[in-house]
């Protein structure tokens, strides 16, 4: 076949895949509302049909884990207050029914989920069967007690944490399991509930996940594990065993979940994630709409195996974090808890702009003065190899009319015309890559920086200028449904301006400029809804690039085009390498007479 022929083929296969794509999706979104009217069904039935109360009352879920028998006792609360959260405890199900946390977070966790976290259940797709009685509480810490069916005292002992390590997100936990039966109790099977995570909009959906440590080696998974592959079903669960689980939980883009195993020796551990699907929308405004759907992500670690003799008894230390996703804090209080910022590949350069960023907060009292002052340091760093590249691409464009020579004289020959060109750049001391190395170094700064500032919980709620929210598009209102956001569009315009700025050379065709005019338009279009914080940097990076481009062009001299003076090759045989020689034999001579020995 031809190459049209090939072209039509390979446009065929894509369209057959995107085809095929979509109607998967159209399948699941009709199996999704369908789920979602039998949720809202099996809702109206209590209500028409009194029954006897349960421990567990309607939940937004799809499905609900079986829902074991337990007494019917009272519940009994208590909340404990360090700082600005709220840990409302509870004692159906002996834990944390709900971290609120006040300031300028403004926002409740686990409010979404089955159970309190704490919940000590059988098995890790289940709930905690223990009716539990509150029976110790002070300003600092509560103590709820029960007994299982199987004659196992659970006593669980919450206590704000303190000291050097301590933090007002953080609460301890001491879990004692004592067997009051006659026969040894052994079991692998015990699991704590870490609590949900939800977004907070549905747009921060694809944020969410969950997470676990096994010996420091510490992986995730977001809320894409879930979805159905070309050639495999969707996962239900995921459900995994380790050699030393030392920490496990659930994430959201700004908060998370952690529940850190306390103990000195690492012990193995199993740990358990699902997805729920939510029975009504997060965001008010789709509400009704059956192609939206939120989720919440429940989070199980297993405890190490227990193992108690008749009157024995076992204790289990952890420590539960419920708050932001802050690098500087999770460092701060230890037991790796930072590894749980996958900022990506570029993880170090994330964590260094991280602190530059603080940094620079401590100085200028404004998180967003401290994004515009990071943007300017960094520029600083690169202006030596930016004004290298510059003077680079000038002399590229002054060797236009040479290199326009060359493809008129070897037109016929490509093969010769890039062997005379890159004579020619040699000729002249031109290296072609020097204009974009700047390019290459400033790629891995700017995924590490987005990497920061679009999970950074410190940048949320903090309005700049105009800015509301710094972690959020700085929406000023609509434009024929087309929401108006001025930060982008800024970096549009500068974008332009700094490309009519930026030397180019001669040889670039037209084909070239029509993609080099509509890349301002696609980084628009691509950026155009990412947090303000992240356009603030590119729009201070883009003026602060003309600004360079001004002085340079003020104060550096123009590049003159002239050959370099080539060093002369060296004449008769190279020098003979000894790595190639490695015997050391000893090189030929040319054989002539020998002279006389004395004494004939």
């Amino acid at each position: 076949m031809d190459r049209k022929s090939w072209i039509i083929v390979t446009l065929c296969v894509i369209l057959m895949g995107v085809n095929w794509h979509y109607m998967q999706e159209n399948a699941r979104i009709a199996k999704d509302a369908a789920d979602r009217k039998k949720i809202e069904e099996a809702a109206k039935k209590p209500a028409e049909t009194p029954v006897a109360p349960t421990a567990t009352a309607a939940t937004p879920a799809v499905t609900a884990p079986a829902t074991p028998a337990v007494p019917t006792v009272p519940e009994e609360t208590h909340s404990l207050t360090t700082g600005s959260v709220t840990f409302e405890l509870t004692s159906k199900g002996g834990g944390i029914a709900r971290a609120v946390l006040a300031g300028t977070d403004q926002v409740t966790l686990n409010k979404n989920a089955l159970e309190p976290i704490g919940a000590l259940r059988r098995e890790p797709a289940g709930l905690d069967a223990i009716a539990y009685k509150l029976t110790a509480k002070s300003d600092k810490s509560a103590t709820f007690e029960g007994t299982s069916a199987e004659g196992i005292v659970v006593t669980k002992a919450y206590t704000l944490t303190e000291g050097s390590e301590g933090d007002e997100h953080l609460i301890d936990l001491t879990l004692t399991l004592k067997n009051t039966g006659t026969a040894q109790h052994r079991s692998e099977e015990y699991y704590l509930y870490a609590g949900a995570s939800s977004a907070m909009k549905h747009d921060d959906a694809r944020y969410d996940g969950f997470f676990w440590n096994n010996a420091g080696d510490a992986e995730y998974e977001l809320s894409g594990f879930f979805n159905k592959g070309f050639f495999s079903d969707a996962p239900t669960e995921f459900r995994k065993s380790f050699d030393a689980l030392r920490f496990a939980g659930v994430m959201g883009r700004f908060y998370t979940h952690i529940i850190t195993r306390m103990d000195a020796k690492d012990a193995p551990g199993k740990f358990w994630s699902s997805r729920r699907t939510l029975a009504q929308p997060i965001d008010a405004a789709n509400a009704g709409k059956a192609d939206i759907q939120d989720h919440a992500f429940d989070a199980a670690l297993g405890l190490p195996t227990v193992d108690l003799a008749p009157g024995a008894a076992h204790s289990e230390h952890y420590q539960i974090y419920l708050g932001p996703k802050e690098y500087d804090r999770l460092s701060r209080i230890g037991h790796q808890r930072s590894y749980a910022m996958f900022y990506g590949y570029f993880k170090i350069v994330s964590i260094a702009l991280s602190k530059v960023m603080r940094w620079m907060h401590s100085i200028s009292g404004s998180w967003g003065l401290a994004v515009i002052l990071l943007t300017i340091f960094v520029r600083l760093c690169l202006w030596p190899i930016h004004a290298k590249s510059t003077m680079t691409m000038k002399r590229m464009g002054l060797l236009g009319p040479k290199m326009k020579e060359l493809q008129e004289k070897y037109k016929d020959n490509p093969q010769q015309q890039q062997m005379e060109v890159m004579k020619l750049y040699k000729e002249y001391g031109v290296n072609p890559l020097g204009g974009c190395l700047p390019l290459f170094l400033q790629f891995p700064i700017f995924i590490g920086l987005y990497s920061v500032l679009e999970v950074a919980a410190e940048l949320r709620g903090q309005s700049f200028w105009w800015v509301k929210d710094l972690a959020a598009a700085d929406t000023q209102g609509q434009l024929l449904g087309f929401n108006i956001n001025p930060l982008p569009l800024i970096m549009g315009l500068t974008m332009v301006a700094q490309m009519k700025l930026t030397p180019q050379p001669q040889t670039v065709d037209k084909t070239q400029q029509r993609i080099f005019m509509f890349m301002p338009l696609f980084f628009l279009w691509f950026s155009y809804d990412f947090a303000a914080a992240l356009a603030l940097y590119w729009s201070t990076q883009n003026i602060f690039s003309i600004f360079q481009t001004r002085v340079m062009k003020l104060y550096m001299p123009e590049p003159t085009l002239e050959k370099v003076t080539q060093k002369p090759v060296p004449k008769g045989p190279p020098p003979q390498n000894p790595f190639f020689n490695p015997l050391g034999n000893k090189q030929d001579k040319k054989k002539g007479p020998k002279p006389p020995r004395l004494g004939g």
